[in-house]
């Protein structure tokens, strides 16, 4: 196969993954063909660092498959998690409207992972003759943006327990009564805020009151309402 065969080949594939985005659905052939011209596919080893905090932001991702964490590390090395980026969300989109700027966190594979890394200078450029992609994104934003403000808003008011059962009850609900927890605990206790030993001790102790049953990364919720007096949840 020669070489206009393999970048034809490439970009199919590049506008195949693009096009499970209702973000990128939305352009036309021509917009994702140009698109695709400026965009490159990323396979990362689990623990293999995609950009890093400071770094120039020259592109936002698409997650194609496996898992992004999104982290910063304080000078004592204790890591902080703001984000778990899963197959068909965007992230670092909302740089490219800043003139010049530079990574506020890092971005790591928490397994092996696929991402496309899209230019933001040639996606802004697409983006003036797309009202509608211009709404989806502005949509897109706003409610990444009422997210972190909630989760602020969770972290500063909910004691611990409350933290850990309201993740649970999330969990739940988008998963059933039964469910196993696809990320290390580590990691969860890190979005939450709480020291890894603190999150292991507040499972145990929920176990120990039947509320839910655990065995190793599987959660059974055994009584939802009492998970949700832990929660701070009113009935």
């Amino acid at each position: 196969m020669d070489i206009k065969s393999n970048n034809e080949s490439s970009c199919n594939k590049m506008e195949s993954l693009l096009r499970q985005n209702p973000l990128f659905g939305r352009l036309d052939d021509r917009q994702l063909g140009e698109m695709c011209n400026y965009s490159r596919v990323i396979n990362l080893s689990e623990g293999e660092i995609l950009f890093s905090h400071g770094e120039a932001a020259f592109n936002f991702y698409f997650v194609f498959s496996g898992l992004i964490k999104l982290y910063r590390q304080s000078p004592s090395g204790q890591e902080k998690i703001f984000e778990l980026e899963e197959p068909g969300q965007i992230f670092a989109e909302a740089l490219m409207f800043y003139a010049q700027t530079n990574y506020p966190v890092s971005a790591a594979a928490m397994k092996d992972s696929t991402v496309v890394a899209i230019n933001s200078r040639k996606f802004l450029h697409i983006l003036k003759n797309s009202s509608e992609t211009c709404l989806l994104i502005m949509g897109d934003l706003s409610k990444r943006m009422h997210e972190l403000i909630n989760n602020i808003d969770e972290l500063s008011s909910l004691t611990g327990r409350n933290r850990v059962a309201t993740y649970l009850l999330d969990q739940s609900i988008n998963k059933g009564s039964t469910f196993k927890l696809e990320i290390p605990k580590n990691a969860i206790a890190s979005m939450l805020s709480l020291q890894p030993e603190t999150f292991s001790r507040l499972l145990k102790e929920l176990s120990r009151k039947k509320i839910i049953a655990v065995k190793d990364s599987n959660i059974k919720i055994i009584d939802q309402n009492l998970l949700k007096d832990f929660a701070g949840i009113l009935n």
